[in-house]
């Protein structure tokens, strides 16, 4: 997700944070407050998403890597933002396997170029790490809000109400469109020791969230548009296709 906040105060640049994890504009279906940098989405009916929420809560102690077919995730540096149609876009991702200091410094190289690129969140594969991992800061700044990091995420349960909300990704340069989804995911993963845990997530952070998720599986932001919205930037995705390196064969549409 991308956040174009460069010249702009932070009420406005939470309204163009681009998912990458999610970029959001001001346009929102459902009743919306600000907590400080972040747009939540409050549920109409008792304050609650999901009737009853489950606070943060850690279980397991996961693995370091146990099987003997486990290796430790592979990339190197520089890490650079793969632009679509590039194919690790699309391509499977593999979970991650061995948690260990190789893994610490992939996210921190992960944290490093999404700040540098204006961003609020990033998946690996969107660096060329088909691995299912992600980072994210809902701030968009190093030194404020807060850091996130999951490996092997999955969401255990969506809310029933949905909102329309503007994204953009840091794999599309500057195409921003309304994306609808759920506000708030109950979700489990791993932590950079493995360990695993649960999380509830709600308003901007949820929707950050579920834009990384889609990357983990090879899903993109446009894939989840309304077909009027997807016309109004499919000459935008044209361009980007035809800017693109190589052989039709490298593209990954």
């Amino acid at each position: 997700t991308s956040a174009r906040r460069r010249g702009v105060d932070r009420s406005i640049m939470m309204t163009r944070c681009a998912c990458k994890v999610a970029s959001c504009s001001s346009r929102v279906t459902t009743t919306t407050t600000r907590r400080g940098a972040a747009v939540v989405a409050r549920g109409k009916k008792k304050g609650f998403l999901f009737g009853e929420v489950e606070n943060l809560s850690r279980e397991g102690e996961g693995t370091k890597g146990d099987d003997e077919d486990a290796k430790s995730v592979r990339w190197s540096e520089p890490l650079a933002i793969a632009k679509y149609p590039a194919k690790c876009l699309r391509a499977k991702n593999a979970p991650v396997e061995t948690f260990d200091k190789n893994l610490e410094r992939l996210s921190k190289a992960m944290f490093k170029i999404m700040y540098e690129t204006v961003g609020c969140g990033l998946a690996a594969p969107q660096v060329g790490v088909n691995y299912r991992m992600m980072v994210y800061n809902e701030a968009g700044e190093p030194g404020q809000g807060r850091e996130v990091v999951l490996c092997n995420p999955q969401i255990v349960k969506f809310s029933k109400e949905k909102d329309l909300f503007e994204e953009g990704c840091l794999s599309f340069p500057k195409m921003y469109a309304d994306v609808e989804r759920p506000i708030g995911v109950q979700i489990e993963a791993q932590n950079l020791k493995g360990k695993k845990f649960k999380m509830t997530l709600e308003g901007f952070e949820a929707r950050v969230f579920q834009h990384e998720y889609d990357h983990l599986d090879g899903v993109l932001y446009h894939d989840r548009m309304s077909p009027e919205v997807r016309a109004s930037v499919q000459s935008t995705l044209d361009g980007f296709v035809e800017a693109y390196p190589g052989e039709d064969s490298e593209k990954a549409l």
